[in-house]
């Protein structure tokens, strides 16, 4: 009885298995485009000057296995681009932030495309840093909070779209 029971869902998930393989959106393009003017202080053009390939690359590195030569296309226009100055950095104010709308476009199926904006605040990104990372004194501009910015970012866009 237990073999009989046991034989029927393994053959009941070798053939689910497929149909839910056809439920993951396939990615065809990644592309991140963020212009100067959305650069709101001088300091944020040498901090995020790799931004558009190390947030498409982080895309890509969470959406392995549905990266192919059809698919949906993902494209982000980054309209905010915020890095914290000296003096908020001082005063415990800084905040950086990336900002973008997010745009998901199907070019085999019109009908099926999506639009967001996407907000990602230094509050946000705890969980990315480094274990162990002392977060009363990590400044704004380090590695650190670069790297921990642009997966938070891209974790979200890919949370976004996998639902």
């Amino acid at each position: 009885m237990i073999r009989t029971s046991l034989l029927a869902a393994l053959l009941g998930a070798t053939i689910a298995a497929p149909a839910l393989a056809d439920d993951i959106p396939m990615i065809k393009s990644i592309d991140v485009e963020t212009s100067l003017t959305d650069l709101n202080n001088p300091q944020a053009a040498a901090y995020w000057k790799t931004l558009d390939e190390d947030l498409e690359a982080a895309i890509a590195s969470q959406l392995v296995g549905q990266l192919g030569e059809t698919g949906m296309d993902i494209k982000i226009d980054m309209n905010e681009v915020e890095l914290a100055n000296f003096f908020q950095e001082q005063i415990g104010a800084a905040d950086n932030q990336l900002s973008g709308t997010v745009n998901v476009i199907d070019m085999e199926d019109n009908s099926n495309f999506e639009t967001f904006d996407l907000t990602v605040k230094m509050n946000q990104i705890m969980p990315m840093l480094p274990e162990g990372t002392d977060v009363t004194v990590i400044t704004p501009t380090s590695e650190e909070v670069y790297v921990a910015l642009v997966a938070t970012f891209a974790r979200a866009v890919v949370d976004h779209i996998d639902v």
